[in-house]
């Protein structure tokens, strides 16, 4: 029963890194494909050649916080109920993607995780069973502050451009557009470090518990697998969170994409050093609001972005129930079964 729940977990675990894809990373071309940069098949070729080889660029130290720093592993048992637990989460987070995506919100994929993992752990095993240190630290902490320096990041980078090309001809938009292949490049080098190591750091907590390894660990098959389903995930969908992220903030032009593509690079690069698993949708989202402020504040449609806070606000607690009942039905159903 440990092997075939094991087996099931982990290819949950890629299907929903799938739907991370699906779902949030064409967000990475978003501004690029709406300030009419480039189409979406050239950013898309740019983009999922540098995801592919993000996680052998940039390491794992994402990894690692996901796998020990949202549920207090010394305190689960080994064997078939903890990887059960995890199961329900993952089922939980990715039905939350699934239904967000469906109605094109650009919430978070990376707060359904954490909601999705901790809500079984709590109810099976109370308030001890998190780490609260690491985890309101490096990982609530880091999703909640990462877009706030986003938004500054953004209005930042924007208003620097826009001094140092204060005195350029119109011409200069290309050089714009060729700078956009760099930004795109290493902003989709760290959306597909941080993204698909969310992954690897879920399956390698798997192994640990169902006691197929003695220590957390990230084999290269981990890489491959995750990233892969990340980058298959990106090809696949994305066009409704494109139309949210590129067009519905505000009207965008080169100069706008390249500053957001900066700012989005900086925050997602220093958390990725830093081994924290944040939001690339909102990191994303909040610097093109910062550099729609930067540009004019009333050009940003100020209510849909407080329809996007909202979403990233209940993501955790929704995810956390969703699974606890998914946790709750399994376990019936296994009891009645057994």
């Amino acid at each position: 029963m440990t092997d075939t729940v094991l087996f099931t977990s982990i290819a949950l675990v890629l299907v929903f890194s799938f739907s991370n894809g699906m779902k949030d990373g064409c967000n990475v071309t978003a501004t690029a494909v709406a300030s009419r940069s480039f189409s979406r098949r050239n950013a898309m070729i740019i983009v999922l050649c540098a995801e592919f080889l993000s996680p052998f660029v940039l390491g794992t130290p994402v990894a690692i916080t996901v796998a020990r720093g949202i549920i207090k592993i010394d305190i689960l048992p080994h064997g078939g109920e903890s990887v059960l637990l995890i199961l329900s989460g993952i089922t939980g987070a990715l039905l939350w993607n699934i239904m967000t995506w469906a109605v094109r919100m650009p919430t978070s994929s990376s707060f359904a995780l954490v909601g999705g993992l901790i809500g079984p752990v709590l109810f099976r095993f109370g308030m001890t069973a998190v780490p609260w240190k690491i985890f309101c630290t490096r990982v609530i902490g880091a999703l909640f502050l990462s877009p706030l320096f986003g938004v500054l990041f953004g209005y930042l980078s924007y208003r620097g451009l826009e001094f140092f090309l204060r005195d350029a001809s119109f011409s200069a938009t290309k050089y714009i557009m060729k700078g956009q292949i760099a930004s795109l490049i290493f902003l989709g080098l760290n959306h597909g470090s941080n993204d698909s190591q969310k992954a690897m750091g879920i399956i390698a907590l798997l192994l640990f518990l169902a006691g197929k390894t003695s220590q957390i660990q990230i084999a290269p098959w981990m890489k491959i697998v995750s990233i892969s389903s990340l980058v298959l995930g990106i090809t696949m969908g994305g066009v409704k969170i494109i139309k949210t992220v590129g067009y519905d903030i505000f009207q965008l032009r080169p100069i706008h994409s390249l500053s957001s593509h900066i700012s989005a690079s900086v925050v997602l690069l220093f958390s990725n050093l830093i081994g924290a698993p944040v939001s690339t949708t909102q990191v994303i989202t909040s610097s093109v609001m910062g550099v729609g402020s930067a540009f004019r504040v009333k050009s940003v449609r100020w209510s849909l972005i407080f329809i996007i806070i909202w979403s990233w606000i209940l993501t955790i607690p929704l995810s956390a129930f969703v699974s606890i009942v998914i946790y709750i039905t399994i376990t019936f159903i296994l009891g009645k079964t057994g």
